[in-house]
């Protein structure tokens, strides 16, 4: 009875380190399984020469450890009376980035409402879940003009529309930052706010910075727009003040291109007096040794 007793013991032992066994590799096997959660962002912006430029990143992860995914293909599309139009495939960069600039004389489809539409896709993979973004923008102008009234400098910006028969449709209450572009970020001035007319202007400062001849660089933006989205349109003008950039040699001074005499004169007697001393002992050791000598 209790040798029977055993053997169930034993045997149930057995069924159940199986059991458990399986239980684990189940679980490690739908661990494996589980995919990275990826998301695209995509951004839209029109640029001074009239391209437009679509950025689009792909992340992968939460939280804080969100990162890029690199090297990933990213199929763009477009929509031309609800036909799907394949646009391009971009491959991210190092930051999971990629950049499509559209020409100005490429003319991208519209729906009914006016909007172009541009669909991104990743199809993912083994370790990561595919992702989708769409973007929809309408298409927006903008001019920038400078005059001179009673000695004041004007600067008047128009914002506007093409319809399809090439006419200008004004387009107003659009927000616009004015500023000049920098050695390494553009100086803001002004916010101009165009009215029904789809015109705003602003007077222009006359302490503006130039090159050698004047000429600055006028940054004329509209940021991130619900409908239009990013704007840039950059004018050329010899409103800054004049800077001259040519280099003078300073006189002699302490912080100037050439020492100050009496330094370079203190400078030669501490010199030529460290190497007095240098010759006097190594004279004197010389002549302690021939006197030596001499006694012996």
């Amino acid at each position: 009875m209790i040798k029977q007793m055993k053997t169930n013991y034993y045997f149930s032992t057995v069924i159940t380190v199986l059991a458990m066994f399986c239980f684990l590799a189940t679980k490690a096997d739908v661990i494996a399984q589980k995919k990275t959660r990826t998301r695209l962002k995509v951004y839209y912006e029109k640029l001074s020469n009239n391209d437009r430029k679509i950025l689009v990143i792909l992340n992968q992860g939460t939280g804080k450890k969100i990162s890029g995914v690199q090297n990933a293909e990213i199929i763009l599309t477009t929509f031309d009376q609800d036909e799907e139009i394949a646009l391009t495939s971009l491959f991210t960069d190092f930051n999971g980035e990629a950049v499509l600039v559209i020409e100005a004389g490429y003319i991208l489809p519209v729906d009914t409402d006016g909007y172009s539409v541009i669909n991104t896709r990743y199809s993912g993979n083994d370790s990561l879940k595919a992702a989708k973004k769409q973007i929809k923008f309408m298409d927006m102008n903008i001019a920038v003009s400078f005059d001179i009234v009673d000695s004041v400098k004007y600067l008047t910006v128009s914002t506007f529309e093409i319809d399809s028969i090439g006419k200008k449709k004004p387009i107003g209450g659009i927000g616009l930052n004015v500023g000049v572009e920098r050695l390494y970020s553009t100086l803001y001035l002004q916010k101009i706010e165009t009215n029904e007319d789809g015109t705003g202007s602003m007077a222009f400062p006359d302490d503006i910075p130039g090159d050698s001849i004047g000429t600055i660089y006028v940054i004329v933006k509209v940021d991130d727009h619900d409908d239009y989205g990013t704007i840039t349109k950059s004018a050329k003008i010899n409103w800054g003040t004049l800077v001259d950039y040519s280099y003078t040699l300073n006189g002699r001074s302490l912080f100037g291109d050439e020492a100050p005499l009496w330094m370079i004169i203190s400078v030669f007697i501490i010199l030529a007096g460290a190497w007095y001393h240098f010759i006097l002992a190594i004279f004197k050791v010389i002549k302690i040794n021939d006197l030596e000598q001499k006694s012996i």
